[in-house]
C-alpha cells in the first residue's frame, strides 16, 4: 500500500480574522475606539466595554499573549513614572505617614491612567501586527484621498510606503553586520563599555557604507516607480469591502455607543 505523506494531509494555514480585513476598516475602527479607551475609566461600564474590545481584538488577531506581555513589559518604567507622577502632583491623603509627598488618590489616578494607556497600546499593537506597514499607509491614503486637492500629500504617502517597504531589508542588513562582527570580534557579553561603543561604531559605519553603496539602485527604483513625474503609486487595495469589514465596523460602532451611553 502506498504511504501518504503527512504533509499532504495538513490543512492549509488560515490567516486570523483581522489579518483578512481591509486596512481601511481597521484604521476606521481604531480611530473610533481610541477615544473610548483613553477617556473611560476601567471602573465604569464604559471601561469594561473598552477591556472587552481589546479582548475581542486579541482573539480575532490570534495574538500570542506572552509576546504581547513582553512588549508591555518593555514600557514598565513609563507606567511606573506615570503612577508616581500622579501620586506626587495630585493632592490628597498621604499613602502612609512616613511619606507625605505621595497621595493615595494620586496613585489611584495614576493606575487608572496607566490602565487606559495599556489598553491603547494593546489595540495599537494589534493593529500593527495584523497589517503590513505599507498597507496601513495605503489605507490612510485612500481614506484621506479627498484632502489631496487641498494638501498634495499623496506623493509623501507614496514615499513613506516605499520607505517602510525597505525597512525589512535594512533590518536584514543590520543583522548580517551584527553576525559578521560577532564572528570577527567575539560575543559582546565579555566586553567593556568602550569595546561595546567601538563595536556599535563599526556596525553603524558598515551599515552606512552599504546604504550608500545601494543608493544608486534605490534612485533607479524610485525613478521607475514614477517619483520623477509625481506618479508614484500606493500599494493596491481591494475595490470592495467584505463581510468581515462590515462586522468589524458594526462591532466598533456598537462598542462606542454602549461605552458612551451606559
Amino acid at each position: 500500500m502506498r504511504r501518504i505523506s503527512p504533509n499532504l494531509t495538513k490543512s492549509p494555514k488560515v490567516d486570523p480574522f483581522l489579518v483578512r480585513c481591509d486596512p481601511r476598516t481597521k484604521l476606521v475602527a481604531f480611530f473610533l475606539l481610541a477615544p473610548l479607551l483613553l477617556t473611560r475609566p476601567v471602573t465604569t461600564p464604559g471601561g469594561w466595554v473598552a477591556i472587552l474590545v481589546v479582548l475581542v481584538a486579541t482573539v480575532a488577531a490570534k495574538m500570542d499573549l506572552s509576546y504581547l506581555f513582553r512588549q508591555l513589559w518593555r514600557l514598565k518604567w513609563l507606567f511606573i513614572v506615570l503612577v508616581v507622577f500622579h501620586g506626587v502632583l495630585t493632592p490628597g491623603e498621604p499613602l502612609w505617614p512616613a511619606v507625605q509627598g505621595i497621595s493615595r488618590e494620586g496613585l489611584l489616578a495614576g493606575l487608572v491612567y496607566s490602565t487606559r494607556l495599556i489598553l491603547m497600546v494593546c489595540l495599537a499593537w494589534i493593529l500593527i501586527q495584523t497589517t503590513p506597514a505599507t498597507q496601513l499607509v495605503a489605507g490612510l491614503g485612500r481614506l484621506l484621498g479627498f484632502l489631496d486637492q487641498i494638501v498634495p500629500w499623496h506623493r509623501g504617502l507614496s514615499l513613506l510606503a516605499y520607505t517602510l517597504g525597505r525597512i525589512p531589508l535594512l533590518l536584514h542588513e543590520a543583522g548580517r553586520i551584527k553576525d559578521d562582527l560577532a564572528c570577527r570580534l567575539g560575543h559582546p557579553g565579555q566586553q567593556g563599555v568602550v569595546q561595546r561603543l567601538h563595536r556599535m561604531a563599526l556596525a553603524g559605519e558598515a551599515l552606512l557604507f552599504r546604504l550608500l553603496h545601494s543608493a544608486h539602485a534605490q534612485e533607479e527604483a524610485l525613478r521607475l516607480r514614477g517619483i520623477s513625474h509625481g506618479l508614484l503609486p500606493l500599494p493596491p487595495l481591494a475595490s470592495r469591502l467584505g463581510w468581515r469589514d462590515g462586522a468589524v465596523l458594526l462591532f466598533s460602532v456598537l462598542a462606542v455607543a454602549v461605552g458612551v451611553l451606559v
